[in-house]
């Protein structure tokens, strides 16, 4: 791989931003493909006739809309904020 291949490969385009990939965002980014794949095969459990990129665009709706169930159940709100401080408190320094 030649040095403008690592650079490219090193730099992730965002929507929103360019950031720079770390080990540990590429470690996030793979566990959360995982996980969203997991999650696409459920929702083809619960209608079988869906094409995948149609499960797919059903999850991203779900997706979309968890910020608002979170804020209408505050158990799930105080569960995700303890979770998010437990994660930091792993954090090496």
């Amino acid at each position: 791989m030649t040095t403008e291949e690592e650079i490219k490969a090193a730099i992730v385009v965002f929507p929103d931003a360019i950031v720079y990939a770390s080990p540990e965002l590429n470690t996030a980014t793979d566990f959360a493909c995982h996980r969203l794949h997991k999650f696409v095969d459920y929702i083809q459990t619960l209608d079988p006739e869906l094409e995948r990129y149609e499960a797919i665009i059903l999850g991203a709706a779900v997706l979309d809309g968890l910020p608002a169930l979170f804020e209408a159940n505050p158990e799930i709100l105080a569960g995700i904020k303890s979770e998010a401080k437990v994660i930091r408190g792993k954090r090496q320094k």
